[in-house]
């Protein structure tokens, strides 16, 4: 009995053993992370293979830099990649609506503001077109007034230049109600602009926290991303969060808290570098 109660023993102390040092003591780099795909919600409109290439994409900074394979998709894994849905995510995509929204309507003032311009333009020499022919026309009246009255030749003219004056204040009418129109359609879309640029502003902010995903070791959640480039820079953070990195002070870097477009492009930094080589061991 005694025997067995040793063998137990040791058997006991040799399996905490290895707890200890497959959990605790050994490096996060010493073995490779298999991963799976958990949680895919599809209101984020990327298909599971689109995922999973961004996912072997993003494994590759690390494992050029450690010159050994880290990490690796392995259908089935107890480790799991989760693509959540959250608010932020729907902010997103509210304030991408209205980034398009405000393009167009961008275009819509240029091409208001152009056809105002051009209007403008018409009525002014149609207004001065006007007044020259007024002008010679009232000469010409008090001219043969002057004379005791026109003759019927020349009064016939007369009549023909009081219809063109007549036609032509028509028509300066008419663009003067078009300029009108076209200053009043701009001062709404303007209006409109400058409220979608407010509305804007205040969903976003010119660099956010890495709360857009998260890992604890053993899964990733990530829950908002904004474009396949971000979602690249993300992926990249947060394996390193998993090979046991913590956030570095340089902004430039991949693990620095803030996601911007200083470090957007997912390249490594010195910082991330050195922060992988202490994690490791290397």
């Amino acid at each position: 009995m005694k025997l067995v109660r040793t063998i137990l023993l040791y058997g006991a102390l040799a399996v905490s053993i290895f707890f200890l040092w497959d959990n605790v003591l050994r490096p996060p780099c010493s073995r490779v992370v298999e991963y799976d795909i958990g949680v895919f919600d599809e209101r984020f409109g990327i298909s599971r293979e689109f995922l999973i290439t961004y996912l072997q994409s993003a494994e590759i900074p690390w494992e050029e830099q450690s010159e050994t394979e880290l990490f690796r998709y392995v259908p089935g894994s107890d480790f799991k990649v989760n693509l959540i849905w959250s608010e932020d995510q729907e902010r997103l995509f509210k304030g991408n609506s209205l980034e398009e929204n405000l393009d167009i309507t961008q275009t819509s003032i240029d091409t208001i503001q152009g056809r105002y311009e051009s209007a403008v333009t018409r009525y002014e020499r149609a207004a001065r077109e006007y007044e020259t022919k007024l002008m010679q026309y009232e000469r010409d009246v008090t001219y043969w007034n002057s004379k005791g009255g026109a003759p019927e030749e020349q009064y016939s003219v007369l009549e023909n230049q009081a219809n063109t004056l007549e036609n032509k204040a028509s028509e300066i009418s008419s663009l003067l109600a078009q300029v009108n129109k076209l200053a009043d359609d701009n001062n709404k879309y303007v209006e409109n602009y400058n409220s979608g640029v407010a509305e804007y502003n205040d969903l976003f902010n010119p660099g956010h926290e890495f709360d857009a995903g998260n890992t604890d070791g053993t899964e990733i959640n990530i829950y908002t991303y904004d474009g396949n480039q971000e979602l690249q820079t993300l992926l990249i953070h947060e394996f390193g969060h998993v090979l046991g990195i913590d956030h570095v002070d340089d902004e430039k870097s991949v693990m620095y808290y803030l996601l911007s477009d200083q470090n957007k492009k997912g390249k490594l930094s010195t910082y991330d570098i050195a922060a992988l080589q202490l994690s490791c061991k290397l």
